[in-house]
């Protein structure tokens, strides 16, 4: 059916008489392509015209079509398409449906949207449009369809997300108990501390006390209040504030299953959590009794009950933290992830409903290439099979690197059964033209390393190990092939879009590498560079990496090192010696290490291993998810032209805390300890921080010394990380 012929229209959107924004919006949108696409648009009018073509759009059809998908589907997202002779209709059983097929229809005739805005969008060029007959009808295998990647702050990435049809129910958020929450908690723990959780002792307003009746009755009336307040909600967020610091109180415990989540090495919560909830639904019925309670399946309380049963009311949503997050559950390289079916199947035994609520991008990563295509494929139709009803996925604008994860993502929550090879060749070849082949290549050979690779760590830890020299060297002909294919606009653009996240990619290697090697001039040099390509990459239209996860992630975990090594050996400081990668090493689970004498100078014996430290975490070495009393000992000599000189021990960060012994004494910690007294050989406590010691007086120049540290590494911070973690230096400060 020609719509538009050598630019000129040749049919009439017609609306029903009332039409519903949605409804409104689907003609706005249609038009809008059509005019990119041909230059022209089509008229718009609430009555059918006597002669001549028209596209149909919602009541202006009849009945019968929408009837036809409410036969298949009842979700407010489904749709019909029917084109025959010179009439187009498009219904749904809601305006929204209507919508989505009006960007079926767009879709059919080559238009795309693979990042928001304009230069994500692509449109084809002819003067002539044809609509395909057919008679189509389509409805969603999920029901709830969201990133939260884009939300409704942000005008381009709202428009985006309705493009690729995402919508449906929002899982709402679901970390805290009203009212013991923001301001209101912040007075309610100055009247009532009792109210909140006892830990050690102490009560603190990290958590609440769930066994008080009078948490209960207030989280019971504040649900009530709640409800009234939004009449159209089905639903309301409940559950722990992130993060620990459960109450230790007798009747808390008490509320608990015997169960240990070996995950977060803590004892599982997730039964008095369950008992609360059941509690809280139970004190609402008598208004409410159709509403539900919305909690996340995550840290703690990621593991199913054990004692109490489940309200059918309660509906969970996936957060799988403490999980490897860049393998899929059914790939045999991660045993780890595997965990994450057995997760699904138990949880799906025992509520009604549940959703996804993951990651889809690195956690914790500035923003460097890193697809999950691979993962997608896997679990998306797993997570059917489960019975999974939704998604409400926690993602992050990269949009340089993870453009083609997240349209294939919404493809396959849309449609389970769709070919991710042939959506990622179809991104490809559409978004970068003449250079679709070198940029397919670059995209699948991303792809296939993270699939491949034995390492797990978190953030952005391995970086080096995912894509080697051999790798990106191959990866670089193929970008620079894509430069050469498509030197004009727009496509010229959107390659050096990807260009620029992989070359932020290999000057943060660059800087690790130099780290490593004890140049720390090369690593402020590349780290800087990484941080004028990061801003360049956040200033882009959409943003090819986000600014807020780019600056605090490089902060957190990689600038801090980076800049205070490099400070101690500028200006007058002087480099002395670096302490090696690898230590030896030993596990000390029952914690007798100081008993024992593990840190005595003069210790030759006790089946020490080596262990690799800054260029390779605890998980990558098989200790993922140890947690406990570790060391590590090591040797570095001490030039003699440094006798009388001041000398400092440097350690670029220790997850978590640390005692160090030098020749078997303890030296003086040289940074603040906040709210506790500083103890000669004690570590800040931070990981990640940059911490140091004065051993003028322990060190021997011109001689060998011995370096020991015991690591206590107890609780989980979801990397995989453990121990030393950056290099360790010694250097002499100006005079």
């Amino acid at each position: 059916m020609e719509i538009i012929v050598n630019g000129a229209p040749k049919a009439v959107i017609v609306l029903p008489a009332e039409a519903a924004p949605d409804e409104q919006l689907a003609a706005r949108e249609l038009n809008a392509h059509l005019k990119l696409m041909s230059g022209a648009e089509l008229p718009v009018a609430s009555v059918r015209p006597a002669a001549g073509g028209v596209v149909l759009l919602g009541a202006a059809g009849g009945g019968g079509l929408a009837a036809r998908v409410r036969a298949r589907s009842d979700d407010p997202a489904a749709f019909a398409i029917e084109v025959a002779g010179d009439t187009a209709a498009v219904a749904g059983v809601s305006p929204e449906g209507v919508l989505f097929g009006v960007y079926e229809l767009l879709e059919q005739l080559g238009c795309r949207w693979y990042m928001p805005g304009d230069f994500g969008r692509v449109v084809p060029q002819s003067a002539t449009v044809a609509l395909r007959a057919q008679a189509t009808v389509q409805a969603p295998a999920f029901r709830g369809r969201w990133f939260t990647v884009a939300g409704a702050r942000d005008e381009a990435g709202s428009a985006w997300q309705r493009r690729v049809r995402m919508g449906g129910p929002f899982f709402p958020p679901a970390h805290g108990i009203a009212p013991f929450k923001a301001t209101a908690g912040d007075r309610l723990f100055e009247e009532h501390p009792e109210y909140f959780s006892e830990v050690r002792g102490k009560r603190l307003k990290r958590q609440v006390c769930l066994s008080n009746p009078e948490v209960l009755q207030l989280a019971v009336a504040q649900t009530k209040a709640w409800f009234r307040a939004n009449p159209g909600q089905p639903w309301m967020g409940m559950g722990p504030n992130d993060g620990g610091g459960f109450c230790e109180c007798a009747a808390c415990r008490a509320l608990d299953g015997d169960d240990f989540d070996p995950f977060s090495n803590e004892r599982s919560v997730t039964d008095r959590y369950v008992w609360f909830f059941n509690q809280v639904l139970k004190g609402i019925e008598d208004e409410f009794p159709d509403r539900k309670l919305c909690f996340y399946i995550y840290h703690s309380y990621m593991r199913p009950p054990v004692r109490y049963k489940p309200d059918p009311r309660i509906c969970g949503a996936f957060a799988p933290i403490s999980l490897c997050r860049v393998h899929g559950m059914s790939n045999p390289v991660c045993p780890n992830r595997s965990y994450y079916a057995r997760l699904m199947e138990a949880w799906g035994k025992i509520l009604p409903e549940l959703y996804e609520r993951g990651y889809c991008f690195n956690l914790a990563c500035p923003g460097f290439p890193f697809s999950r295509v691979h993962v997608l494929r896997d679990e998306i139709p797993k997570a059917l099979a489960f019975g999974i009803k939704g998604w409400r996925v926690e993602s992050v604008p990269h949009w340089g690197s993870l453009s083609p994860t997240f349209y294939v993502a919404a493809k396959l929550m849309w449609d389970p059964a769709a070919d991710p090879d042939a959506l990622v060749r179809d991104f490809a070849e559409r978004f970068f033209g003449p250079a679709g082949a070198p940029m397919h290549s670059y995209l699948a050979r991303m792809d296939a390393a993270l699939r491949d690779a034995d390492h797990h760590t978190g953030s952005s830890f391995n970086m080096p190990d995912f894509y080697p020299p051999a790798l990106r060297a191959a990866a670089r002909r193929e970008l620079e092939a894509a430069a050469r294919l498509a030197p004009d606009a727009p496509f010229a653009a959107r390659v050096a879009a990807f260009r620029l996240t992989f070359d932020a990619l290999e000057a943060f290697i660059a800087m690790l590498d130099a780290r490593n090697a004890q140049d720390w001039a090369g690593a402020k040099a590349a780290h800087d560079r990484v941080m004028a390509l990061g801003a360049e990459a956040y200033r882009h239209d959409p943003p090819l990496m986000s600014e807020r996860a780019f600056t605090s992630y490089m902060r957190r975990f990689w600038s801090q090192a980076t800049l205070d090594g490099f400070a101690r050996v500028s200006g007058e400081n002087r480099f002395v010696a670096g302490l090696p990668d690898a230590w030896d090493f030993l596990l000390d689970p029952q914690g007798l290490g100081e008993e024992l004498g593990f840190f005595r100078a003069d210790l030759t014996g006790g089946n020490w291993r080596p262990l690799r430290t800054s260029s390779a975490s605890w998980g990558d070495q098989g200790l993922y998810d140890y947690r406990g009393v570790a060391w590590y000992r090591a040797r570095v000599a001490v030039p003699a032209e440094f006798a009388g000189r001041p000398l400092r021990l440097w350690f670029g960060g220790v997850d978590e805390e640390a005692r160090v012994w030098v020749n078997g004494a303890l030296p003086k910690l040289l940074t603040a300890i906040a709210n506790r007294e500083v103890v000669p050989g004690d570590s800040p406590g931070r990981a990640f921080v940059p911490f140091e010691y004065d051993v003028t007086d322990l060190m021997k120049a011109g001689q060998e010394n011995t370096i020991a540290v015991k690591i206590t590494n107890k609780q989980v911070n979801e990397m995989g990380t453990g121990g030393i973690t950056a290099p360790v230096m010694i250097y002499s400060p100006g005079r």
